[in-house]
């Protein structure tokens, strides 16, 4: 009787030494991507500087380092990877990962311009900024944000900006575009080792736990990027305090969409399709402070800890799918 209990006793503890491998060959890789930044002379990653190298660092360089990190723990451990069988069942999979993307979607960017408006255009609350509604104003946010263009570019950007809410339609639509398709496939660089081999290791501890711990090492594995200006411009010494802020409630809404459908695509499509409808922010709301307003500062975090709180208690009955 002892014999045959021992195994799986042993089976549910947390291997933090490979824990501990993977998280270093994720972060290092970072480090080195850093690092090679800054030999190079590209120091300022804040928005509106070296936009189109940061993109091509996102997508290509940054983003797959926890894929290539889990891939490696997993072939040290002889496992079969978790990615041979996230493929196979995709034609069953994709109406509940359309099910779940479409209404989470609409609630974080819903969450974020409504709490966006109330505390900044309302109450006046300093930092979050103020939504733009016309598109006299939209369109001159957005000419201050692209300096430099000639008549007929202006002309181009003046006949393409609509109002705040067929904009926002627009780029709900387009996210979810983005998010099944290309986002999705540089998101789950990120979400293969995050919301997948990791996911799966601390799974003994309970969720929980398990979201903290994942949620704080997302939010630090940024900060290398994050000190050189990424997504908090000025702030940056701040930026992965308020990034790890953002990660942990973002970490539990992501974990549950992979529970409720069974597969890591899940919040890959999540995390692509945020990805895809961040940048409207810059657009819409005037005079943010990064680190207090939508989408990666407070107002965003305290969005995304709702949305993930009601994601989690409506969906009771469906989690437990993983596989």
């Amino acid at each position: 009787m002892i014999e045959t209990e021992a195994p799986v006793a042993e089976k549910q503890r947390v291997r933090w030494s490979r824990v501990a491998l993977f998280y270093g060959l994720a972060f290092g890789w970072v480090c080195l991507l850093a690092a090679g930044l800054w030999a190079t002379g590209n120091r300022n990653l804040a928005a509106g500087q070296g936009i189109s190298l940061v993109t091509v660092v996102l997508a290509v360089a940054y983003m797959p380092a926890p894929l290539v990190a889990a891939l490696v723990v997993e072939r040290l451990d002889r496992r079969t990877p978790l990615i041979r069988d996230t493929f196979r069942h995709i034609g069953r999979t994709l109406p509940t990962l359309v099910a779940v993307a479409v209404p989470v979607v609409a609630a974080l960017m819903a969450g974020m311009v409504g709490l966006s408006w109330l505390l900044g255009n309302r109450l006046d609350l300093n930092g979050v900024g103020r939504v733009l509604f016309t598109q006299e104003d939209l369109l001159a946010n957005t000419l201050l944000l692209l300096p430099g263009m000639d008549a007929d570019q202006v002309a181009g950007v003046s006949a393409g900006i609509p109002s705040l809410w067929p904009l926002l339609g627009i780029t709900f639509v387009s996210a979810l575009v983005a998010g099944f398709t290309i986002n999705a496939v540089f998101a789950f660089g990120e979400e293969y080792g995050w919301r997948g081999w990791l996911a799966d290791e601390l799974r003994p501890l309970g969720p929980f736990r398990a979201n903290v711990i994942t949620g704080v090492l997302w939010g630090v594995w940024h900060a290398p990027l994050i000190l050189m200006g990424l997504n908090y411009g000025g702030y940056a010494r701040l930026g992965t305090a308020f990034m790890v802020a953002f990660c942990v409630p973002m970490s539990f809404l992501l974990w549950r969409a992979r529970e409720v459908t069974g597969s890591v695509l899940a919040p890959a499509v999540l995390h692509g399709s945020v990805n895809a409808f961040a940048g409207v922010f810059l657009v819409v709301i005037v005079d943010p402070i990064p680190v207090i307003a939508a989408p990666a500062g407070l107002v965003g975090a305290l969005v995304v800890a709702v949305v993930a709180a009601l994601f989690w208690v409506s969906t009771r009955k469906w989690a437990g799918r993983v596989r």
